[in-house]
């Protein structure tokens, strides 16, 4: 059965930024920033990009491409036993797509409303207050209380999720070709509305306040692991690694397609969308900061998924034709979403398909967006539904989500074949594209990347049980205080019994509670932590059941001999000492958590403008770069050749 491809060079490219330029940029990478170290996240963000983001894209473009197959074929062409780990990425992608669904129904929640306020109606969202934009989500939109408990699910966000999978299924049902054309639409029009939401933003009174939280570093932050964890698993997130989609969209590549200068590409283009997106979301933060008289770091809910939900709807209001502004805007971040979701539930269908050819593509796709809208439902519930996307997202960026199956990648594709599949897949992605690599690349996947990964992993599980602790035990210090000092009011209060009779029994029953408390207290380990735990042991060991016996699209000639053991045994290595340089740092107190104080003087030091200037530089230099070489290669090429339509 011949195997679908991409119409154009083009197409594919725009396709893969879609999926790389999504949610993740205007949506996780504000929040996560604004969550987790402000300026110092930008550091971590950008290492992460160049060390590790490219370097492994190229890697599941050279995989996906080479082996023609969605990846857990793909896997089982390095070698049989390491199928399962194509299908541990899918599982990944699947849950994700469970949630990532329901963040497009809150855009089809506002766009509606946007769409009414054409006709007059009032936005909900627009207000003097900024704090009116917070109050729609969390409240009018959501139903939000700080709470896990679930409450009934909130029809109008389960309706919108709905939409959301009815639009996915809708922009696959025709096939890759028919990507083709609808991203022709979907990635150029929310570029041209950031642009002007920037332009928007740094036009406001109060703009540089939230830049200089944006721009300037809090170093101190750089000693907290979660500032370097959730910048690297940003990086994964939104450039769609580890997940199946890249490797996945590779397969549908034409034999002589450029692999290493489209890789750098989309890599540039998320970063360069992330760090405008920043420029947009910060400016207008400190235009609300400035309004309400509240520093910028107290605007919002510390850890909230819905930021930009609140920051860009106030923005919006401070538009002309603030109605059809935010019609345009809310209707291009859905547009912009749509293409990574569509691409994460196109690397479950393939790979299902790929494995399953007799299974077609026109049942087994409605069958994946039904099981998806149906797990999805516990995050439109009211209440807790908020607090459990969160939960899920966090689980996903974690130690046992995103890292660990990216540190699974590396290990295979840098270890099997006895160390000679890097250099095949080299020379594999060198032969079809702009520009060379070189053996650094081998270096960094077979040695930096797992390196930095197994650090990250242990540095994380650490810091969490770490935070817990210090919280038992300023709690058992808070206890103990308050007894001593009941105690010694008691005391006092024995004296004149007969006059304070009734406030001496009050206090003797508070006092036996807190001795109850005491004795029965114990310490509580991040139960998040645990769930990621879970799924790390259940989603493989599921993907590995579920891949046995299942090879008959796995090329019997392939499958070389080899083994991954060393590979881990390095990462483990690593695991062990960096446990014992983490553990010694938190004993002499160097990861402690760290209150930053954070007041805005109205202009940018130094360094702010350094972080400008050599982003601005990094990002739309290398495009520049990037599309020369593409020009240079494009004008080698023999003219008594046809012309390349990849």
């Amino acid at each position: 059965m011949s195997r679908e491809s991409w119409s154009t060079r083009g197409a594919f490219v725009l396709a893969a930024i879609g999926s790389a330029v999504g949610l993740g940029n205007l949506w996780g990478f504000p929040y996560k920033l604004y969550t987790y170290g402000g300026g110092a996240f930008l550091i971590p963000y950008f290492a992460a990009m160049l060390l590790m983001g490219i370097p492994l894209l190229i890697m599941e473009f050279s995989v996906g491409h080479w082996a023609q197959q969605a990846p857990p074929d793909a896997f089982g062409r390095i070698m049989r036993k390491y199928r399962f780990v194509g299908w541990w990425l899918v599982s990944l992608a699947f849950v994700i797509i469970t949630y990532y669904a329901v963040i497009l129904g809150y855009c089809v929640d506002y766009l509606v409303i946007a769409v009414k306020g054409l006709s007059g109606s009032p936005l909900p969202w627009a207000g003097e207050e900024s704090s009116v934009a917070a109050e729609h989500f969390l409240g009018g939109l959501t139903k939000f209380e700080d709470t896990m408990a679930l409450g009934a699910p909130v029809k109008g966000v389960v309706i919108a999720t709905l939409v959301s999978w009815a639009l996915i299924y809708l922009c696959l049902c025709r096939g890759v070709k028919w990507v083709s054309k609808v991203v022709l639409l979907t990635v150029p029009l929310p570029w041209i509305m950031l642009i002007i939401l920037t332009v928007r933003g740094l036009t406001l009174e109060g703009a540089i306040g939230g830049l200089e939280f944006y721009l300037e570093p809090r170093w101190a932050k750089l000693l907290e692991p979660d500032t370097w964890r959730f910048a690297f698993s940003q990086v994964f997130f939104s450039m769609s690694l580890g997940f199946a989609v890249m490797l996945s969209y590779a397969s549908f590549l034409h034999k002589k397609s450029d692999l290493n200068n489209n890789a750098l590409i989309i890599g540039l283009g998320d970063m360069g969308t992330s760090f405008i997106a920043g420029i947009a979301v910060f400016s207008m933060l400190g235009a609300m900061s400035a309004v309400q008289g509240t520093p910028v770091p107290e605007l919002v809910p510390s850890g909230t998924v819905g930021l930009s939900f609140m920051v860009f709807p106030y923005g919006l209001t401070k538009l002309p034709y603030a109605a059809f502004f935010s019609v345009v805007f809310f209707l291009a971040l859905l547009t912009l979403g749509i293409d990574s979701a569509f691409s994460i539930v196109e690397a479950c269908l393939a790979s299902v398909c790929d494995s399953k050819p007799k299974w077609p593509r026109k049942y087994v796709l409605p069958g994946i967006c039904i099981v998806g809208a149906a797990m999805g439902v516990v995050f439109t519930c009211s209440r807790g539904g908020v607090n459990w996307l969160g939960l899920v997202d966090g689980l996903i960026n974690g130690p046992f989500g995103i890292l660990i199956v990216a540190l699974a990648e590396c290990v295979v594709v840098g270890w099997a074949w006895k160390g000679d599949f890097l250099k095949e897949m080299r020379k594999h992605a060198n032969e079809r594209s702009d520009w060379q690599l070189y053996r650094w690349w081998d270096v960094v996947v077979k040695y930096v990347a797992p390196a930095l990964l197994s650090i990250l992993i242990v540095w994380s599980i650490s810091g969490e049980f770490h935070k817990e602790l210090a919280a038992y035990r300023a709690a058992g210090s808070e206890a103990s205080i308050a007894y001593q000092q009941l105690e010694s009011r008691l005391a006092s209060l024995g004296d004149v019994k007969s006059v304070f009779e009734g406030e001496i029994v009050d206090i003797e029953l508070t006092m036996a509670q807190l001795k109850e408390a005491g004795a029965t207290s114990a310490y509580n380990p991040p139960y998040y932590l645990l769930g990621g735990m879970v799924l790390f042991v259940l989603i493989p060991l599921a993907a590995w059941i579920f891949s046995r016996g299942r090879r008959e699209s796995v090329d019997e000639d392939e499958g070389r001999g080899g083994s991954a053991r060393a590979g881990v045994l390095y990462s483990g290595v690593t695991m062990a000492l960096a446990a014992i340089v983490i553990e010694f740092g938190h004993r002499r107190g160097w990861f402690a958590a760290r209150t930053i104080d954070y007041t805005a003087d109205g202009q940018l030091n130094s360094t702010a403008y350094i972080f400008l200037t050599v982003g601005l530089v990094v990002i739309f230099g290398g495009l520049v770069w990037c599309f020369w070489r593409a020009m240079q290669a494009a004008g080698k090429e023999d003219p008594s050749i046809p012309a390349r339509q990849d």
